[in-house]
This record gives C-alpha cells, structure tokens and sequence, in this order.
C-alpha cells in the first residue's frame, strides 16, 4: 500500500501527519507546489522535515502562459500513474492543479484533508448538493482554449468524481457520496507546557489583505481585543500575508507585535513557557492550538457580522458557490460549536 500527498501550505503538513497514522499508511509520496503568496513555500519546506516520503516531487513556481502553468506539474502525471497509488491524499479543493491530478489518476481511495476552516464552507455549500469543485469558468475564451487543449495533451480530466471521502477535524455527518473519517490531531499531542498567564497572543487572520475589511478597522479590530485582556502583555502574531504597513499601523497603537518564520503551532512548541491566552477571529489555529496546549485558554472573538461587509464583495478565489461573508457565518457557527474554544463576543464602539 502506497499513497501520495497533494499539498501546498505549511498547515497541510499537519494533515499529512495524522493520515498517516489513522490510514496506517506506510509507504508514501508528496507533491508540493509553490503555487501561494508570501513565504508560504519556504515555510512549507521548513514543516516538511517533519515528513520521511520515499519521493518527494518539487512543482516550481510559475507565472507565465498557461500552458506552461499546467505542464509544470502535468509533466509528472504519466510517473503517478506507473505508481498505481492505492491512497491519494488531497487538500485544496480550490487549486487546479490538485484537482487535475485527483481527477487524473482516478484513485478509488481519494481523500480531501482539511483546507483550514473551508472545509465547513465546503460542506455546506458544496459537499451536500454532491458537488466537490466549483471552479469559475475562465471569461478569456482564447485561454480557456488554450488551457483544454493543453490538458488534453497531457491527457487531463477535469470530470468530478462520484464519490469521495474526508479525513477532518470537523464534526460533520456522512453523506451518501461522501464518507467521513474524523482526524483526532494525534500528531498534536497535549503539550505540558508552563503557561504565562500575564500574556496574550492575538493571531493575525489576514483579513485586510483579502479584502475582507479596511485596514483602518481592522487595527481598530485588534485594539478593542486587546482592550480585553487589559492589564496583561499583549502581542499580536501577524498572519504570513500580512503587510509591513499593517504592522507598522498595530506598533503605533502601543501593541508589540512578534512576527515569526514559522507557524504559530510549531513557534509555540519551540517555547518552555507560552502564552496563557490565545485568541483570533476565525482561523484554524484556534482548533490546533486548543489541542496542542489545554493549559492555555483559547479564544475565539467574535465583532458583529457587519465588520466584515466588504467581504461581501470581495474576491473568491477559486469558488462560487457563496461569497466570503456567507463563508464566515458558516466558519463562526462552527467555532462557537466547538468546546475548547471560548467565544467571547466583541462589542464595538
């Protein structure tokens, strides 16, 4: 038994990590894919040593023509299939070019980790109309041609498959055509740590970046949080997308900010003592964290919906089933559900 693993964030190492253990998979390859923005790649390469794959496949980042965007990784799928994997692994229901090659190899044992906190986006607005991908269609007729014909060479489908499964973090029901295996995060065993209970961390969410809200209010956002946990050391832990200018903007409220080159699950268990409270806003870290460290308190703050107007129209990548304010309703219904984390609701003036 041999499986392959599709992944492109730091994060997905963590996936991969508990796959392995629940699907007792013993012989295994990984793809990667230098496909997101920021230092993700080089902070996925860093996670990855965590990892002991018999092959390990490079997919170099590439920004010109299309064809040459969809060779870079195309070019392998003739060795994939030789492999005659018996597990595939993926993890971004929004990258093409997983979905390319989940699509291609056709493997009866194909399943989706978590994507973050889209996983329950996913399965509300997807999974259960037994859909698995919503690509939007190229408007650029004279690509999307380009595109097919290229697909066609290297002997690409694009067909969704009928069935697949999940391996998840999330309590979520089965489906005719979709099985569920819950992911318990053994991989991250409850650390003893000592905990500092005169500091915080409040983890950065990207949010100013993506359009989801005005850079303004969102350190506006982070000054009423911190306002919580008055009388205590606070830090803010920016996400890895996150603007020097943001950072500059959070400093000149008289908040620390601590900007490390790792993610914040691996930074944390590098320390002897960690902070005793964590809080965001919707980030899986939330879920990783309650886990990796019950001794400290774990916080979800939570403003009113209203925050995030200009989500409402902000870009959705890859997916069009719902925009990105209807996605974080779904994501806050789910961490209010959630035991370990403590929602607290953020008033604003």
């Amino acid at each position: 038994m041999k499986a392959l693993f599709l992944i492109d964030t730091p994060s997905q190492v963590y996936n991969v990590s508990d796959a392995i253990s629940s699907y007792g998979i013993e012989r295994y390859d990984v793809m990667i894919n230098d496909c997101n923005r920021a230092d993700t790649y080089e902070q996925l390469k860093n996670t990855m040593v965590s990892l002991s794959p018999q092959e390990m496949i490079e997919i170099p980042r590439e920004t010109g023509d299309i064809e040459k965007r969809i060779e870079v990784y195309a070019k392998y799928l003739n060795t994939l299939r030789k492999a005659n994997y018996s597990h595939i692994f993926f993890s971004a229901i929004r990258q093409q070019w997983q979905r390319d090659i989940v699509c291609s190899l056709e493997c009866p044992n194909t399943i989706l980790m978590d994507d973050g906190n889209a996983t329950v986006i996913f399965y509300e607005y997807l999974f259960k109309d037994r859909r698995f991908f919503d690509f939007p269609i190229d408007e650029n007729e004279e690509r999307r041609t380009r595109a097919e014909q290229c697909r066609q060479v290297y002997g690409i489908s694009t067909h969704q498959p009928t069935s697949l499964s999940l391996f998840t973090i999330f309590d979520l029901a089965p489906l005719p055509w979709l099985s569920v295996r819950h992911n318990s995060l053994n991989h991250l065993s409850e650390v003893d740590k000592d905990v500092d209970e005169s500091s915080v961390y409040i983890l950065g969410i990207g949010a100013e970046t993506v359009g989801y809200i005005d850079l303004e209010d969102y350190v506006q956002l982070i000054v009423t949080t911190a306002r919580l946990f008055e009388g205590k050391s606070i830090a803010y832990v920016p996400h890895r997308i996150e603007s020097d200018a943001l950072q500059a903007a959070i400093l000149e409220q008289g908040i620390k900010v601590s900007r490390f080159d790792k993610p914040i699950e691996n930074q944390l268990a590098s320390m002897e003592c960690i902070p005793g409270s964590i809080v965001s806003y919707h980030t899986t870290a939330l879920f990783t964290c309650a886990k990796m460290f019950p001794n400290a308190n774990v916080y979800c703050a939570r403003p009113p919906m209203s925050v995030w107007n200009k989500a409402k129209h902000s870009h959705v990548w890859n997916f069009t089933a719902c925009n990105n304010y209807e996605g974080l309703s779904v994501v806050y219904k789910y961490l209010e559900k959630e035991p370990s984390i403590t929602t607290i609701d953020l008033t604003l003036n």
